[in-house]
């Protein structure tokens, strides 16, 4: 690219830049620190852009752009459609694509039964490449998690990641849905197997032992995508 890539316009309309930011970043499933890290700013830089307060100049304008998946006309001055790069492959830009399950479908996961065995259709969303090949994603449903999950917050599952005492986990107990919950270890029976307990975090909900019904991990927590209601 020829010439100074921070000639850009002094006077960037602000507001109108900083709603298309959020709206792609939105669109990507992105978390303000995941655009940050992909772009090598601070996630402050990404949320005052995303106020208006400040506006990515130079080097950072471009990266932002190719990691949006806009041009940077688009970015810049809202010319175009960005739905136009929607149907666009994404960029290698270290992320890869996963399924989103319901909870239905991740009590079918087994050591021996992958993802694309499960019955019914999948949405996908973006996270790192590198995190298991058979990692997924699912999205908080009801209340036994709250305060620290919310209804509808996004959480990455990885069943090649052994949890340590205080992780989130995924785990079925016999139902024909999963659940999620955190790992807690409490011991070793008599034979030595140790046992542990799924813990809600709503004091409402009560614990499940693993010495009193047969409880499967599939997989450990790792990244919580929080969701935000709009303010009508």
């Amino acid at each position: 690219m020829q010439g100074n890539l921070s000639g850009l316009p002094c006077k960037i309309p602000y507001m109108d830049m900083s709603t298309r930011i959020l709206q792609r970043r939105n669109a990507l499933h992105m978390t303000q620190e995941k655009l940050a890290k992909l772009i090598g700013v601070s996630r402050v830089s990404i949320s005052q852009w995303e106020r208006g307060d400040t506006s990515p100049k130079g080097e950072n304008f471009y990266k932002l752009a190719e990691v949006l998946q806009v041009s940077a006309q688009w970015l810049l001055e809202g010319k175009g459609e960005p739905s136009t790069f929607e149907n666009v492959v994404p960029a290698t830009l270290g992320l890869r694509q996963i399924p989103v399950l319901s909870y239905v479908q991740a009590g079918q996961l087994t050591a021996v039964r992958e993802i694309r065995d499960v019955d019914g259709s999948f949405e996908y969303v973006q996270a790192d490449d590198d995190i298991g090949d058979r990692a997924f994603a699912m999205r908080i449903s009801g209340d036994s998690m709250t305060p620290e999950f919310g209804e509808g917050d996004l959480v990455i599952i990885d069943p090649e990641i052994e949890p340590v005492p205080g992780d989130y986990v995924a785990a079925k107990n016999g139902s024909l849905e999963a659940t999620f919950k955190k790992y807690r270890p409490r011991g070793f029976n008599q034979n030595g197997v140790e046992y542990f307990e799924l813990v809600p975090l709503n004091d409402d909900y009560a614990p499940i032992r693993s010495d009193m019904c047969d409880v499967v991990i599939i997989g450990t927590m790792v990244e919580h995508r929080k969701y935000r209601r709009k303010r009508r």
